[in-house]
């Protein structure tokens, strides 16, 4: 049974005092997650050692080998081995990969049978990630690495909700109850109720993790790309992304009201409304390839 959300208050600091004790108690990613990181800053690094160090775990290689082969990559032949997915997708593109695949799997274990509907989260957060992929790769053509950078940032710019519900499950669950009693976007009722939202949760957690400092940035200032004047662009492109899903009926919660776009954001897309409608349209069809993808990382 969910909880009486209407019956239950809130102590905003003793809850934030909460979030940052689970957060010190929060398990560190797995070690052979933190060798790929490091491995992969190292310029000496070859596709052989990064195939050895992802093989030593059996689960991560087997996903990381099942989404390579998905339809998301489409690849005409079947990729047998992880140094071949290194060389045809990039050292960074493997990392993205490990970093997503690792950081739902911490976190996709659902606590309560209430609150966040995991497959519409799910569901979201491709949407977002295609999105966000779809406007990088228009506004920033020539650069693989940016729209890459963009779907992982998309992927996984709303892991903020995920930590709270899965570790305060009743605490965001009147928090969601508030928002659409109020008509408030999540981050508003979040602030409102909790006194924390799920962007500062998000980066918390990509900190204690240690995520690069552009994907940090993307969940903490995606609502708010100003806040990360050194990574705007990408904090942008995850914004519009996370408002285009939403657009086309990828919605992360039936209780919350749609973010807004920032004018500052409106202003650097600059795009007519004929341009926005071929998106959704390029959206949808991107979705139902990225849709395979995440099914297996969520697993």
């Amino acid at each position: 049974m969910p909880p009486d959300v209407k019956s239950i208050r809130i102590d905003r600091a003793v809850f934030q005092q909460t979030i940052e004790k689970k957060l010190a108690d929060l398990p560190p990613l797995p070690a052979v997650v933190t060798q790929v990181i490091e491995t992969i800053n190292n310029p000496n690094t070859s596709a052989e050692e990064l195939n050895r160090l992802i093989s030593t775990d059996q689960g991560l290689s087997s996903k990381m080998l099942r989404i390579v082969n998905s339809s998301y990559y489409g690849f005409p032949k079947k990729i047998s081995t992880l140094t071949q997915a290194v060389v045809i997708l990039g050292y960074n593109t493997v990392r993205n990969l490990v970093l997503g695949v690792s950081a739902f799997g911490m976190l996709g274990q659902k606590a309560m049978p209430y609150g966040l509907k995991r497959e519409d989260f799910w569901a979201h957060s491709v949407a977002t990630a295609a999105g966000a992929q779809l406007i990088a790769a228009k506004k920033a053509p020539r650069a693989r690495n940016v729209a890459e950078e963009a779907f992982i940032g998309g992927l996984l710019h709303d892991l903020g909700v995920l930590f709270m519900d899965s570790y305060f499950p009743v605490q965001h669950a009147v928090a969601m109850a508030f928002a659409s009693r109020e008509k408030k976007t999540s981050c508003e009722a979040e602030l409102m109720v909790l006194g924390i939202d799920h962007a500062l949760v998000g980066r918390r957690v990509a900190e204690f993790w240690n995520f690069p400092p552009h994907l940090i940035a993307m969940l903490s200032s995606h609502h708010e790309p100003v806040r990360s004047p050194d990574h705007f662009d990408i904090c942008a492109m995850v914004q519009a992304g996370d408002w285009l899903s939403w657009q086309c009926g990828y919605v992360s919660s039936e209780h919350c009201q749609p973010p807004n776009m920032t004018e500052d954001v409106k202003n650097w897309l600059n795009w007519s409304s004929s341009e926005i409608d071929q998106l959704k349209l390029d959206l949808r069809e991107k979705f139902e390839a990225s849709a395979a993808l995440l099914k297996i990382a969520s697993e």
